[in-house]
This record gives structure tokens, sequence and C-alpha cells, in this order.
């Protein structure tokens, strides 16, 4: 899908626990904000204001967890005893570094430390999660001589006050960091990072067959680091509180470091199904190339022995992985029905439009699915009226024609034909084209698209004002009108397949594995500050089906278009790589982060419906100025979702 010129962009851990998603033993549960809300189309919010340099750092030792993140945003509720969340209840936590071993210690998520890189001062984590979320930490082990089996696990926790317990068997995945070794000649742009840059998270168990991996134990070289990254998931139920545990790390069975952890659980509930839209790409056999060497021996995944089988099965366990992370893959769909008969399509993929996947979202579902079926009428027609009947519609959409302004795949007279073809077909069948307000504007396109997606760099140029306004009237033309955007090579600003880096003006959000952690996670907050409904993302699984980097192995290399990740956000989890029986997706840092940039978009959403837009925004822009200039500092972001979480909080209990 794309060339040479400009591919768009879109986009953790070693578990030493069972990842299923548990019924919630915490106890004592509370209602709260958030259950019920519903995805809106953001209109009216324009660019961030201002201009200003945004820093680029490595991210390697910001934002640690021990920072004062948890407690950004003051008292939350109203700080009274009914307040499970008043400062009477909170535990206290040993602060002083004197008091443990300097060679463990722990970071935020927003941390991608190497092997080489000094031990951190922090031992401790202090998160704050809503329900129905993920929140995540690290932990990094420095050896000073050699270290053989090391493991990192954690307790349960607990809430002395409330009674509850989060269950670490069910809701604690630790995994342990892969790296991608990253040689300066081939950092994505002048703010990128070379060496042994983490991103590949094996887990301890996995969260889909509950098998152990070799995560751990895990040898390290003297004078080097491991890491491990660690996902608490607060399982929906979970009563508002305080609550503890620790982390512990050991070597050949001997107790290294033993780490607290305090969570603070807001009276705040996460939907499961993302209100953020999302459109990224999946090729139709990247799993069977990984695996199987290709389509012919995909039948070996699945009983029937039938290759199709295998693609389809494939498609559904990394399109329930994605739905885990707030991300829908939009190529879910491997191939629609032959005729009218929509029998074996729903069987496959009705799960996955109708929230009952097995995913650990309990009810997640797609937010945008491709359109496979061509431009036929009675094509066209046909899957508009089925996807009617069940519900479906609203999230179909006909992504036909990429980039015309390139030229490199259609045209802007393709792209009209094409759509005028289909909205014959089926009016209310959504057509979606990666072009910006001029070009449609231009080409006589205004009408005929109706889910308009540019680049970043195109809603906000380098040196110029938001374009963001301009695109208001498109939304007002028709109910279909949506405004999605992308990522492409843009952001490290080099698209140079000979692998030129990128300069150090590429301050863009960017999915590049070697781009700061910042870099990761920002593009959902940004969607909220310039009221888009909806991302996109070329690729998701690039790597899987080419060589990139000399290497046709993504846990070797993941380097396309002078990027490193660029359409290659996750990995293969072979069996015979990381154990088990069961091929699994191996997330990255980078789907982690994009997954907690999604759950920071439910905040600001969530204080939006609440009629507290104002604050949700100026949270928002305390630390992003324009689209290519926002603080890489990840406490700036920490303090910001803090103050968010602790006013929904506060709603929860009537003190708004």
């Amino acid at each position: 899908m794309r060339t040479l010129l400009r591919s768009a962009i879109l986009l953790s851990s070693l578990p030493l626990l069972p990842l299923a998603c548990s019924d919630g033993s915490a106890s004592n549960a509370n209602s709260g904000v958030g259950s019920g809300w519903t995805a809106d189309d953001g209109g009216g919010q324009e660019g961030g204001p201002g201009s200003g340099g945004s820093s680029e750092g490595s991210g390697s030792s910001g934002g640690s967890s021990g920072d004062g993140g948890a407690r950004g945003g003051g008292d939350a509720g109203d700080g009274g005893p009914s307040d499970p969340l008043s400062p009477v209840y909170e535990p206290p936590v040993d602060t002083n570094p004197a008091d443990y071993d300097a060679n463990e210690w722990i970071t935020t998520a927003m941390a991608k430390v190497q092997p080489s890189d000094p031990p951190g001062t922090v031992h401790w984590a202090l998160i704050s999660s809503a329900r129905n979320e993920f929140e995540s930490f690290q932990v990094h082990v420095r050896a000073p001589n050699a270290l053989s089996g090391v493991t990192v696990t954690v307790s349960d926790l607990h809430d002395a006050h409330g009674g509850g317990t989060i269950s670490a068997q069910a809701n604690v995945t630790v995994s342990r960091e892969l790296y991608l070794s990253i040689p300066s000649s081939q950092v994505s742009d002048a703010n990128g990072r070379a060496g042994k840059v983490p991103d590949a998270l094996v887990p301890t168990v996995d969260p889909y067959f509950h098998e152990t991996r070799n995560a751990f134990p895990s040898d390290v070289a003297a004078g080097a680091n491991t890491s491990a990254w660690v996902d608490v998931f607060v399982p929906p139920g979970t009563a508002s509180g305080w609550y503890t545990g620790t982390v512990t790390v050991a070597a050949g069975g001997k107790t290294l470091s033993t780490m607290p952890i305090r969570l603070k659980v807001w009276k705040v509930d996460l939907p499961s199904t993302a209100s953020l839209r999302s459109d990224f790409g999946l090729s139709w056999d990247g799993a069977c190339v990984q695996e199987y060497g290709g389509y012919s021996g995909c039948g070996a995944a699945v009983p029937s022995g039938n290759a199709d089988d295998g693609v389809e099965y494939f498609h559904v366990l990394y399109t329930s992985f994605a739905l885990d992370h707030r991300v829908s893959l939009g190529g879910a769909v491997y191939a629609g029905p032959s005729s009218t008969d929509w029998t074996h399509f729903d069987s496959v993929y009705a799960p996955l439009m109708n929230g009952t996947a097995k995913t650990r979202l309990a009810g997640a579902k797609l937010t945008t699915l491709n359109y496979v079926g061509g431009t036929a009428a009675a094509t066209v027609s046909n899957w508009a009226t089925h996807f009617q009947s069940q519900g479906w519609l609203d999230a179909l959409v006909y992504y036909h024609c990429d980039e015309p302004a390139s030229g490199n795949s259609c045209t802007f007279a393709d792209a009209l034909s094409e759509e005028n073809t289909v909205h014959s077909a089926a009016a209310t069948l959504r057509t979606l084209l990666t072009a910006n307000i001029s070009d449609i504007t231009n080409n006589g396109l205004l009408d005929a698209v109706d889910v308009l997606t540019p680049v970043v760099d195109q809603m906000q140029p380098h040196g110029q004002a938001s374009q963001r306004p301009q695109y208001d009237s498109f939304l007002q033309r028709s109910s279909l009108k949506r405004l999605y955007w992308y990522q492409s090579c843009d952001e490290h600003e080099s698209c140079d397949q000979g692998g030129t880096p990128g300069p150090a003006t590429a301050t863009w959000p960017s999915y590049m594995a070697d781009a700061s952690p910042m870099r990761n996670r920002v593009f959902q907050w940004m969607a909220y500050v310039f009221g888009t409904q909806g991302e996109l993302y070329y690729a998701t699984d690039l790597c899987f089906t080419q060589s990139c980097g000399g290497s046709t192995d993504p846990l070797q290399s993941i380097y396309a278009f002078s990027g490193n990740g660029d359409g290659t956000l996750y990995y293969p989890g072979r069996p015979s790589v990381i154990g088990g029986q069961h091929h699994v997706p191996l997330s990255s840092i980078r789907f982690e982060l994009i997954r907690e940039g999604m759950e920071d978009y439910e905040l600001l959403h969530a204080l939006d419906t609440a009629g507290q837009g104002a604050f949700a925004m100026t949270q928002a822009t305390s630390f992003i100025q324009r689209a290519d200039t926002f603080s890489d500092d990840p406490t700036t972001l920490y303090a910001a979702r803090e103050a968010l979480g602790d006013k929904l909080h506060g709603i929860a209990l009537g003190h708004p």
C-alpha cells in the first residue's frame, strides 16, 4: 500500500505471572465516573497555542516512579475520611535510596534504559490508575559481576484500609525487555538514541495462552543491565483506595532487592472500547510468514489444517491483542464473503465487532474496520446492508486510495471516481482518504470524502499556525464526516530508503523505537488538543513480510524508510524463540506507550463529557504547545495525567 516516498507510519515486558484478566478479585467495589461514556466527534477543539522548543532527550532516566507523579494533582476528592484516597489512609513508602541496594532500581514506563546506562536512584514504584486500566513501570538490574538466573516477581497488591486485593497472578504481567542494536548511522533522526535500545517484550507467562515463556530466569553479563516491564491491570469493580505490594529481584534463588509498590486507584472507570477511533494496518500473512514461512504452512496453526483458516486465526489473535491496547486493526478482515452468505464471516469476525472476542478488556470492539470488497455496486451494497443489520456500519470505512497527492498509488481523479461509485451503491458507507483540506477542496472532493485524514505535519507545519480551524466547515457538511490524522516518515523527516537519518528539526510525535518515550506517547494527547476523532497508521507488521535493515527477523531489525519501526509496532512471538507451544504477539515498549496514550485520552475525554473540557485542555496544553513542540520531560505528562485522574475522582465523590 505504501510506496517509497511517504510511508504513513502508524504505529513491552517479560511477564512472570499469568495475564488473564480476572473478574476482579478486589472487594468493596464502588461505582465511579466513566462507565457508559461514548465517543463524541470531538468538534470545536483547536490546535495548541503558542510556540517553543521541544527538548529531545533519551528518556533513560526522566520521570522516575518516585518523582512525585502519583501525587501531582493534589488531594483527590475532598480529602476527608469518606474519600478512599484521603491522605489519612495513604500508606508510607520508604524513599531513602540509602535503604536499598544500588544495583536494582525502578523507573516509570517513560524511560528506555540501555544495558550500559548507570543505575538510577529510585527504588520504589508510585503509580496511579483508573479501573479497567493498565498502568506500567519498569525494574532494572545492574550486574557489577555476572549474574545468572535473574528473576523479577511482583506480589499481590492490598488496600489496608478498604480490604481490597488485586491478584498479581491474574492482573500483573512481568516481561523481559529485548534490545534492538541501532548503529549511529541508522538512527531515525538526530534526536534518536543509538546503541542497544529496548523495545520487544517477552512475557514470563503470556496473557492469551497462559504458557510460561523463557523471559526469566535470565543471565546478565558483568557491567550490563537487564530490564523488566511490569503491567498492572486494575480490574473493573476494584474499590478505590491505596494499594501496596512489592517487587522482588533475585538471582540464582538469592534475593537481591525487595522494593515497594504503591498504587493509587481512582474511583474512575475506563471504557473497554476506545473513545478515540483508530485504523491501524495489518498484513494479510505476516504471522504466517514469521511462524510457518508463508501462507502454505499456515494451516498448522489450526485443527482443520486449512491455510485460509490459519490466516483468519492469526488475524483474530493479533486483532484481539491490539484491542487490549485500545487500538483497532482496520485490516482485521482477511476476505469478505463470496456471495450473500455471511455465516462464515460472522463466525470469525462478529466477536471483534460485538465486543465478545477473547480480550482482556471485556467488551472491547473495533472502532474502525476497512471494507475489502472492491467497487462492484452489488458487493458494496451487500456489505453495507449486512453491516447495517448487525449494527456495525458506523465502524466500516472504504480506505481505497492512499496519498493521492503523491500520485504513487492513485490520483485525486481516481479517488473521486471510486468514492462516487461507492456512495451510489451505499450512501452511508464512509470513504477514507489520506489527504488534507486543501487537497480535497482544490480537487472537488469535499462531499465525496467522509473520513479526511491528513498527516500531523499538514495539520500544523513547522513554524506555522494550526490548520485545524480549516476543517470545521468540512465536519459540518454531513453527519458522516470525521477527521482522523496520522504519522508518516515525515515525522522523522527522512523517507530515504538509503538510510539517511532525519535532522534535529524532527521534533514531532514519533513511533520509532529510538525516539524518546514522550514522542511515542504524546500523539493521543494531541488528538484531544487538535480535536481529531481518530488515528490512522499504515502498517503494524511491515517487517514481518519483508527484509528490514538486512534482516527478515523483526526481532533483529525493524529499520524501514529510514526509521526504526516505521510500519512495525510489535513483534512475532515464535515458540522457537520465546518458548511455549503457541505463537503469540509480542508487545513493544512503543505499543505499550501507545496504549498509555489511548488511556490518557480517555481521561481527557471523560472530563470533556463531564463539562470539564477547559480543565482538560489546560492540562494537555501545559506541556504541548504545538504539533512539533512539546516537553520531552515525562514528569510534565505525569503531572497532567495525575491532575486529570484526581479531578475525575473528585467528580465521582461529588466534589468537582
